[in-house]
């Protein structure tokens, strides 16, 4: 999948939810997500864009964090920098609702393994198991598009 691709998808996502620009530089970026409060022990985030019909946050990950299954949306991502072990499909273990439509699990049992690096994308539709169970070297950081369903 190209650069391209995933330039069109995302613009696509900004334009049907808001007409105001939104620009912010890889270095800022980059360091809003190396600074933020880790939630987590190896888990910190930066909300982008909260806007009506998608939401974009950057991850950074130092460590393997919970399994995580989004009933009512799917995840559109993006790795800027690092990699690590996608773990896709599957059922969680352990799994328990944390807040309505969020489900979280020790890991994943039976899912399919990938390595993920820089520039790769991948879409994990509503209702898929997802789990980084390894981070490469010091960290993983990727971009998250939330597009609102369109059931």
């Amino acid at each position: 999948m190209s650069l391209f691709f995933v330039a069109m998808v995302l613009m696509q996502l900004v334009q049907q939810a808001n007409s105001k620009v939104i620009f912010v530089p890889a270095k800022e970026v980059l360091h809003q997500v190396r600074t933020a409060p880790e939630a987590r022990p190896g888990y910190g985030w930066v909300d982008l864009v909260k806007a009506p019909g998608y939401l974009a946050t950057t991850v950074r990950r130092t460590s393997p964090d919970r399994a995580e299954v989004h009933t009512g949306v799917a995840d559109v991502w993006y790795v800027i920098e690092g990699g690590g072990t996608l773990v896709t499909g599957g059922s969680l273990v352990q799994g328990v609702e944390t807040e309505p439509g969020e489900i979280r699990g020790r890991s994943i049992a039976g899912g399919e393994s990938r390595h993920i690096a820089r520039g790769d994308f991948a879409v994990i539709p509503a209702g898929v198991p997802h789990w980084i169970s390894k981070v490469d070297g010091k960290e993983i950081i990727y971009l998250i598009v939330k597009p609102a369903s369109h059931e």
